[in-house]
């Protein structure tokens, strides 16, 4: 009898093991907070973070984290670059002496036009480099950063929009980026813990502060999309696709200083993605004002021509807001999802593949005639069924079609890197 009891036990251990790879996240899988073995887990004594709190989110059944590696490592091939690789001992005289010794230390993320930098790329390849696990490449995308910042002698710690080489930063900032980097720079420290040499937790302090003092709307308490300019950074002008949630949630528990504003930030930017998302079809304008209207940034971009639709910037929201709910949970934000989920599935008729590149962001939902959507757009509406089961099929079948389109060999950086954060979300790399 003894014998038998055993038998069941195992027999159902074994059946809940099974059960897990369905997609759901299971006490046995790492990114789970639950998992014993988990170094987040408040349970484990070498846990040195507090509890996440994290929403459960389902994660593919065809889940490839090796697959999505092997993209990183293609990705940061063909984009990635070092000082070394790129400068002459001969020509380090035309550097300053200042910085010379942090540029030799140095690497940065090419451009489409492979002799420039912007601040996005650096924001993601930091991202990207510390959820991978590799900490050489993000220290030296990290002192990349340091050496670009806007000033801070004055204390302007976020970075010049655009780099020429290792040379001469110019324009003004890009919020985007600069919460992309101080966010890497706090689950860096999180992962790696500070050392005098890499600071990673004060480097993203001083980017919060500056984000705080620069980039945040005293009015509506919003990130705004710059530092400067007449449209972008004064309030008459959001892009939604910029708010990264996980970074002003970071920056509540790590910038003490400026706690009770990071949350009141927080606050206002749920509120407002909410209220623009249910203003329209079910997702979000690529650009608009302070009343969810669609408006024209007038910084010559093709996304603020085109800001009534769902496009080329609004494909990184379902990536922030899942990322987000997966850390720490949050039932409005979960709501978000749900809603934004119901629409992809429907508008592609449970075909990822019939998915175009720009949708009606409110009137008559466009289904055709606009260009196939990238990868990068696959992945985001992928991404929005991590949220519940009954949409396992569709996550399956879209995670292939992302896991299985090659990284091209052209120059433009944008789209492989929005597939490349949408593999790590979706195959378990991001987890916390």
């Amino acid at each position: 009898m003894k014998f038998l009891k055993f038998f069941a036990f195992m027999l159902a251990l074994a059946f809940a093991a099974c059960s897990s790879d369905s997609g759901t996240i299971s006490n046995g899988d790492p990114g789970n907070p639950d998992n014993p073995d988990n170094p987040n887990n408040p349970d484990n004594p070498d846990n040195p973070n507090p509890p996440s709190g994290g929403g459960t989110i389902y994660f593919p059944a065809n889940k490839n984290p090796d697959a999505a590696s092997a993209f990183y490592n293609g990705w940061m091939a063909n984009f990635y670059v070092t000082f070394g690789e790129e400068v002459s001992p001969a020509d380090e005289i035309y550097y300053s002496d200042d910085l010379l010794p942090l540029l030799r230390q140095s690497a940065r993320i090419k451009f489409d036009q492979p002799t420039e930098t912007v601040s996005e790329g650096i924001g993601y390849g930091m991202l990207v480099a510390v959820f991978q696990g590799d900490q050489a490449r993000f220290n030296a995308l990290m002192n990349y950063y340091l050496a670009f910042r806007y000033g801070p002698a004055a204390g302007d710690y976020y970075m010049k929009w655009k780099v020429t080489g290792f040379k001469t930063g110019k324009g003004s900032s890009a919020s985007d980026a600069d919460l992309d980097i101080a966010a890497s720079l706090l689950i860096a420290h999180e992962k790696w813990g500070s050392t005098e040499a890499a600071n990673y937790l004060q480097h993203g302090i001083n980017e919060a502060s500056s984000i705080m003092a620069k980039e945040v709307n005293p009015e509506s308490h919003l990130i705004v999309p710059a530092n400067d300019g007449p449209k972008l950074s004064t309030g008459a002008v959001y892009n939604i696709s910029y708010f990264s949630l996980v970074a002003i949630k970071l920056f509540s528990m790590y910038d003490t200083q400026r706690a009770d504003q990071w949350n009141q930030v927080l606050e206002s930017t749920i509120a407002y993605m909410k209220k623009v998302q249910d203003a329209g079809n079910g997702l979000w304008p690529d650009w608009c004002d302070i009343n969810g209207t669609p408006t024209d940034p007038e910084n010559g971009s093709s996304t603020g021509l085109r800001n009534d639709s769902w496009g080329l910037e609004g494909i990184r929201i379902p990536w922030r807001l899942v990322w987000y709910y997966s850390w720490f949970g949050d039932d409005r934000v979960k709501e978000m999802i749900q809603k934004a989920a119901a629409f992809a599935v429907n508008v592609t008729g449970g075909d990822i593949k019939m998915m175009i590149s720009r949708y009606n962001y409110q009137g008559e939902v466009n289904k055709s005639g606009i260009g196939i959507g990238s990868a990068g757009h696959m992945g985001a509406f992928c991404s929005l069924t991590m949220i519940d089961p009954q949409y396992a099929d569709f996550l399956n079948t879209c995670n292939q079609v992302v896991l299985d389109t090659p990284l091209g060999s052209g120059t433009i950086y944008f789209t492989p890197s929005i597939q490349l954060l949408y593999l790590q979300l979706l195959n378990g790399i991001m987890a916390r």
